[in-house]
């Protein structure tokens, strides 16, 4: 209790102390202090404004890039020509067979001397059973209507190939057979009785037309099997002239569109009638062209004008005429008793050729092994090529051809 007395007592003192010190100053008096002049301070300059710092120029906007030029696009590197291909050696030219000539056959200026083995054939190839024709193009190529296709022989005598259309198709069952200079080009002619059809086409493989069935004449047909055409020609004009030699013996006129114009001939023995009008061909060798048809089994070749109307017989003692062509003034005609007959510009007989021996075998079914060369067994095709030369071909199950070429 005592100290906690004491300890108040000490905490007042110490409050009062210090007014008691401030009233003892009060009662001294201060003496007057002289006044000591200071110099005044210098005013100090006042300090000069700062210059306002310029503004810094804005800088410059940068350029903008130019657009870096785009970059040539690398030249294409040439392309390398491909390599050529190495040109395939031109096959070689099948070497010229050189043939031997044999026996020579006719009488006086009209001889011919047979060459032997021709044409030529590759390994495998010939021309089996025969019963169709033969003709031959400016160029010297020989065309040969087989049972089964056309074949082309080259002027050197090698086989060359099969005629066939554009479309690769080959002819079969072809029976007659021409080559005509048509539009300025050689244009095949051919006859298919089994087909009903006669055709023309261009040698590159070109058909230009065919008549299918024989003409809408009412009475004429009774049905088309009726119809079996055997050979066919055409005129300067166009003009088309048919045989139905194993239909018929009709012989049916169209223009050169293949309109039917007429008809004539038919069966019978009388002047201008026939029996089997195997063949036709249109004879330019006078300034009057006419037409030679051969009446085959009447035994005789007819001379008609180029209306049809009948002018006169040529030969009534052929033995069964089948076939016929012209070289210049000379007219062949094939016969199928086994003999070429020869005439000249006036139709009048030269020679006849191949009738010796005449116990020799003839007809379809004679033997190689019983031929006698340059002698005839059934000559059903016969023709002259660019040259001159005439050839044979027979109705044998064998086949057969015969190549002459005259004596000089």
């Amino acid at each position: 209790m005592k100290q906690l007395l004491y300890s108040s007592l000490i905490f007042s003192i110490l409050l009062a102390l210090p007014i008691l010190i401030t009233g003892c100053n009060k009662g001294k008096e201060t003496p007057p202090q002289e006044k000591v002049s200071q110099p005044e301070p210098e005013p100090k300059p006042e300090p000069k404004p700062e210059p306002e710092p310029e503004p810094e120029p804005e800088p410059e906007p940068e350029p903008e890039p130019e657009p870096e030029p785009e970059p040539k696009p690398e030249p294409k590197p040439e392309p390398k020509p491909e390599p050529k291909p190495e040109p395939k050696p031109e096959p070689k030219p099948e070497p010229k067979p050189e043939f031997e000539k044999g026996a020579k056959i006719g009488e006086g200026e009209e001889q011919y001397q047979v060459i032997r083995n021709w044409p030529v054939y590759p390994e495998g190839k010939g021309l089996g059973s025969l019963h169709g024709d033969m003709t031959a193009d400016s160029k010297g190529k020989v065309y040969i209507a087989t049972g089964e296709q056309i074949q082309i022989i080259d002027a050197d005598g090698n086989y060359e190939g099969d005629l066939k259309t554009n479309d690769g198709k080959v002819f079969q069952g072809v029976h007659g057979m021409k080559v005509r200079s048509i539009g300025g080009e050689d244009v095949l002619l051919g006859a298919m009785p089994g087909k009903k059809r006669v055709f023309a086409i261009k040698l590159d493989g070109t058909v230009l037309w065919q008549i299918v069935g024989p003409p809408e004449v009412e009475g004429m047909y009774a049905h088309i099997k009726e119809y079996n055409p055997t050979d066919l020609d055409v005129a300067s004009d166009g003009t088309i002239y048919i045989v139905d030699g194993y239909g018929k013996s009709f012989v049916h006129v169209y223009d050169k569109n293949q309109k039917h114009l007429k008809t004539f001939g038919g069966k019978g023995k009388e002047d201008g009638k026939f029996n089997t009008c195997h063949n036709i061909i249109v004879d330019n060798r006078s300034e009057d062209p006419t037409l030679l048809i051969s009446d085959r089994e009447n035994n005789r070749l007819q001379l008609h004008a180029m209306d049809g109307s009948f002018i006169k017989t040529i030969d009534a003692e052929l033995r069964q005429p089948c076939a016929a062509d012209i070289y210049g003034d000379l007219l062949a005609v094939g016969e199928l008793g086994g003999r070429l007959s020869l005439y000249d510009k006036d139709n009048k007989l030269i020679s006849r050729l191949g009738d010796e021996p005449v116990d020799r075998a003839k007809g379809n079914g004679a033997k190689p092994e019983d031929w006698v060369e340059g002698a005839l067994v059934a000559v059903h095709g016969c023709t002259f090529d660019s040259k001159g030369d005439l050839y044979a071909q027979e109705w044998n199950r064998f086949g057969r051809l015969t190549k002459y070429t005259k004596v000089k």
